[in-house]
């Protein structure tokens, strides 16, 4: 596909999740069904969340108004979930855990020290051009895809169904995005 064709797509996909959010503008009491997250697997991530920010309590809601994080991480780590095998869960993970963290470092490089401390971050994982050369694609690829999300993604949680793997990703809300 060319290069202004990608472009192209991307920002027709851009245009169309702005018109639905669009309609989505109210934020109503959430059932697990309408958001994919069970109260278990909630509950897990609140904790998990709390125990990694040193017991600081933190608010999880379930917002239909917003797009489903799940949803756009597997769309932006596809690149990374095409090159494994689906049926591993060890390996769907890994690709699970890179794309997040990418996505959060393509957030952070906006900020005005942001870039340099990315870079430090990411050396370690970028031994070679090959590498390096995956890092910017998807550093760019979240830039071009979903340049109006500002959402950090701060865990997940991978489960095993009957139909494969279930995503649930707890993220923050933008203040610009959420009004409650």
């Amino acid at each position: 596909m060319k290069k202004k064709d990608r472009k192209d797509k991307i920002k027709n996909k851009n245009k169309a999740r702005k018109q639905q959010l669009a309609k989505k503008n109210t934020v109503q009491k959430i059932t697990e069904e309408d958001c994919g997250v069970s109260d278990e697997s909630l509950s897990r991530m609140k904790d998990k969340m709390q125990e990694m920010s040193g017991g600081i309590g933190h608010e999880l809601i379930r917002d239909s108004s917003l797009e489903k994080m799940s949803d756009i991480l597997l769309e932006y780590g596809e690149p990374l979930l095409d090159t494994i095998d689906s049926d591993n869960k060890a390996e769907y993970e890994k690709a699970i855990m890179i794309s997040m963290m990418l996505w959060n470092c393509a957030i952070m490089q906006e900020a005005p020290k942001g870039r340099k401390e990315i870079e430090k971050m990411l050396k370690p994982i970028m031994p070679d051009a090959e590498s390096r050369s995956v890092v910017k694609y998807m550093l760019e690829r979240k830039r071009e895809m979903f340049p109006d999300n500002k959402r950090m993604i701060m865990n997940y949680e991978l489960a095993e169904t009957p139909d494969g793997f279930h995503l649930s990703v707890a993220s923050t809300i933008p203040s610009a995005e959420h009004q409650g």
